[in-house]
Order: structure tokens, then C-alpha cells, then sequence
């Protein structure tokens, strides 16, 4: 992502200009294509600055979709950003059965930038989410974080578990 992009996207977090402002000066066209592009090189040059910038995009233009559906799933299980409970959050939207691992996977990963958090929010966006996609293997994998130690992640796993019976 380039510093003129990176600009015009500060321009639109602060709302010091307007969405339609940002997409006539947005130096590309801002489709589907275009963000997956965009969420991959983040990915591939493994670049945490850009990814936020990104994921800003991505939800300010509702450009979330099932293609992106892989590529976030890689992003979730990476420890080199910040952006875990956003890209959750998405997956959960999404309700991609594709996802069920890497949530899964995500739920009993302790990142490091998240050791204040003793309400362990992500593993929670990611119980809620593996709810949410509601298959049988989604239910094995919230029948195994029921029995973990941790109360909490235990707790929202049995939580999910009977709403969805």
C-alpha cells in the first residue's frame, strides 16, 4: 500500500473526507477484486500497518465476502498483527464452514499483545462465530473447547452449544 493511499485512508478514519470523496481519489477501483488483492499482500509481505489499513477498507465498504473467506482464515492464526477480533468478527459473518478450524485454532491461541485480557474476548469472537456456522464439525469443536480448563472459553462453548440444540 502506498503512503498516498495510506493518507487517504487516515483522511477517511478521521472523516475528514467523505466515502465518496476517498473512492474518487482512491488510486484504484475499490471492488472485490481490488480488496482481496490488497488483504493477500498484507498477507504475503506479512505487513501489520497494512493490514489494519486494510480491514479499515474492508468494513467501511462492506467489502467482505465469501472470496475473502481463505485468506482471512490464514490472517487469523498469524501472530504478526493486531487485527485478530476484527477478522473474526467478519468470519463470523460470513458463517463459512471453511473457517471452523482456523476459529478453532484461534480460540486456544494466547497472543502475546492480548495478555490484559482476562476476559479473552477473542476466544469468545471465536466461539460465538464456530455458533454461529452451526455445522456438526463446528459443534465437535465447540464440544472440545467445552472441556476446556479455562472457565470462560468453557462457559461461552456450552453457551453455544444449547443454543444451538
Amino acid at each position: 500500500m502506498t503512503g498516498e493511499e495510506k493518507n487517504l485512508i487516515e483522511e477517511l478514519m478521521r472523516k475528514s473526507i467523505t466515502k465518496e470523496e476517498f473512492l474518487k481519489r482512491f488510486s484504484v477501483d475499490l471492488n472485490e477484486t481490488a480488496f482481496l488483492q490488497y488483504l493477500k499482500r498484507a498477507y504475503d509481505q506479512k505487513n501489520a500497518d497494512d493490514l489494519e489499513y486494510v480491514m479499515f477498507i474492508g468494513f467501511a465498504f462492506s467489502l467482505y465476502t465469501e472470496k475473502m473467506a481463505d485468506v482471512l482464515c490464514q490472517l487469523l492464526i498469524q501472530d504478526w498483527h493486531h487485527e485478530h477480533e476484527d477478522i473474526a468478527s467478519v468470519l463470523q459473518e460470513l458463517k463459512d464452514p471453511q473457517s471452523i478450524e482456523s476459529l478453532y485454532q484461534t480460540a486456544l491461541t494466547n497472543y502475546e499483545y492480548l495478555d490484559y485480557d482476562d476476559s479473552y474476548a477473542l476466544a469468545v469472537k471465536c466461539i460465538w462465530a464456530l455458533g454461529d456456522i452451526n455445522t456438526e464439525y463446528a459443534r465437535e469443536k465447540l464440544k472440545l473447547l467445552a472441556q476446556s480448563d479455562n472457565s470462560i472459553i468453557k462457559e461461552n462453548a456450552i453457551n453455544q452449544l444449547s443454543r444451538n440444540h
